[in-house]
């Protein structure tokens, strides 16, 4: 992070045959995909679908380098290829090197309002990154908790009234499933499936519930694509009151990823974690 601080920092996905394509990406697209002459180079000049570009002040790259370190490149972490890249570039451009002072990790949350706090991760082995949980909150209102009052019988609820926060569940990352025409990722369209929730005890202070079932999510693309896994969600009421005081609960499915180079579909496990905000 301190490498990227003398930078304003910003994204740009599409794809060769775009239109419209910034003038930057143009420039590293050309040197990336120039046709080859004489001895090739040491290691893949095509290594990933994913660039880094250092532009000065005039918008001119001065410098680029694949996301991914070729083969035959020394073992080290992406962390520390992309830093070395980025000094070499700064080192072009007379950046001064600054360190930037350490601020404590400060999560997302609600602060006037109710609502939940969702953790989100897909356990790639391939890709690290994505273990890291991204993190999401979501404003409910007083009607979205009333789905999920107190009954002292055991009932069933559509998982289609938890949309609203269910819908985060899905792995946020460069390499997912985006719209061609506006880039933007699918976002989900439906979540289907019944759970039920049923009385589970109560303690001096609250009373509990369980809501539990699978549940399935379905994007808006144009497949029909989806995944799923199992919801368990710990519900706590005051103990002569229905509404909800607290929630605590996971999700747990395989979410299927195709394998360009192996021509594979992998499933892997994406984890959620749920908790109400604030308490």
């Amino acid at each position: 992070m301190e490498s990227l601080q003398p930078f304003i920092v910003t994204s740009w996905h599409g794809h060769r045959n775009d239109q419209q394509i910034p003038a930057a990406v143009r420039t590293v697209w050309n040197e990336k995909f120039a046709p080859r002459r004489g001895p090739r180079p040491p290691g893949p000049p095509r290594q990933s679908n994913v660039d880094l570009a250092i532009l000065d002040s005039q918008g001119q790259v001065v410098s680029w380098f694949d996301a991914m370190p070729g083969q035959g490149a020394p073992r080290q972490s992406m962390a520390r290829y992309t830093n070395q890249e980025i000094a070499k570039a700064a080192d072009r451009l007379q950046l001064k090197r600054t360190r930037a002072p350490r601020r404590p990790i400060q999560l997302p949350d609600l602060e006037k309002s109710q609502g939940i706090r969702i953790f989100i991760s897909l356990q790639d082995n391939r890709m690290l990154a994505y273990r890291a949980p991204i993190v999401e909150v979501v404003t409910l209102t007083d009607q979205d908790w009333k789905h999920l009052e107190y009954s002292a019988q055991t009932r069933t609820v559509p998982a289609s009234l938890l949309m609203k926060w269910m819908s985060q569940v899905y792995p946020s990352g460069i390499m997912e499933r985006t719209d061609p025409r506006s880039k933007e990722v699918y976002r989900i369209q439906s979540v289907t499936g019944d759970l039920t929730q049923t009385p589970a005890g109560s303690n001096d202070s609250y009373r509990y519930a369980l809501l539990t079932g699978n549940v399935q999510l379905t994007d808006e693309g144009p497949d029909n694509f989806h995944y799923s896994g199992k919801l368990s969600i710990v519900l706590a009421y005051p103990k002569n009151g229905t509404s909800v005081t607290a929630l605590r609960g996971v999700f747990e499915g395989l979410y299927p990823r195709f394998d360009r180079m192996r021509n594979e579909t992998r499933k892997l496990p994406l984890q959620a974690v749920f908790e109400s905000r604030p308490q």
